[in-house]
Parts: structure tokens; C-alpha cells; sequence
């Protein structure tokens, strides 16, 4: 993301002394932190909250209807049920008139 230097930190003291003053700069810092851990602790619960909804039983029995869904498509594949529904006729049927060229042969 961002990418500081030496040179950018050190310039970046540099105005906070100036801006701030050195009085407050350490009440500063604390305000900083505070809000930086308070930052941190939300992020956490959000993330938890995530969680907790991701292990829901509802969304466990969408997924698992989801996969049952792909399941059926992948069974319901047409043009190959028809492949080899018609490929077995050819092969009764070459069958079939090797067994009447046999007999007209008789």
C-alpha cells in the first residue's frame, strides 16, 4: 500500500513536533493508539460476526443443495445419454442384419 522511508518518517516528526507541539505530542500518541486498538477490535468482531453467519446451518443446507443442483446437471448430460443410446442401436442393428444376411445366405 504505502511505502515510507526514512526520509518521509523523519520529515513526518518533524511536522508533528512543529504542528502539535512537544507538549502534546505524547497525549497525541495515546490518542493514536486508542484509536488504532479500537480500529483492531471492531475488524475482530466483524470477522467473528463473518464467521458465526458463514456456519449458519441454513447457509450449510444452501451449499449442500448448490453441490446436489451440479450433481444433477453433470447426470442430465443429454447429448452424451443420447451418444450412447444411439451408438447401442447401431450396434443391434448391424447384429440384426448380420443375422438376416446369414439366413438369406441359407
Amino acid at each position: 500500500m504505502f511505502t515510507f522511508g526514512w526520509g518521509e518518517i523523519f520529515l513526518l516528526i518533524i511536522v508533528l513536533v512543529v504542528v502539535i507541539g512537544p507538549k502534546e505530542l505524547p497525549s497525541f500518541i495515546k490518542q493514536i493508539a486508542s484509536f488504532t486498538k479500537s480500529i483492531k477490535k471492531i475488524s475482530r468482531e466483524f470477522k467473528s460476526s463473518l464467521n458465526e453467519i458463514a456456519k449458519d446451518d441454513e447457509f450449510t443446507d444452501v451449499k449442500k443443495t448448490l453441490s446436489d443442483v451440479k450433481n444433477l446437471k453433470e447426470d442430465f448430460n443429454l447429448k452424451d445419454n443420447f451418444k450412447t443410446e444411439i451408438n447401442s442401436i447401431k450396434e443391434t442393428s448391424s447384429l440384426i442384419k448380420n443375422d438376416v444376411d446369414e439366413i438369406n445366405k441359407k
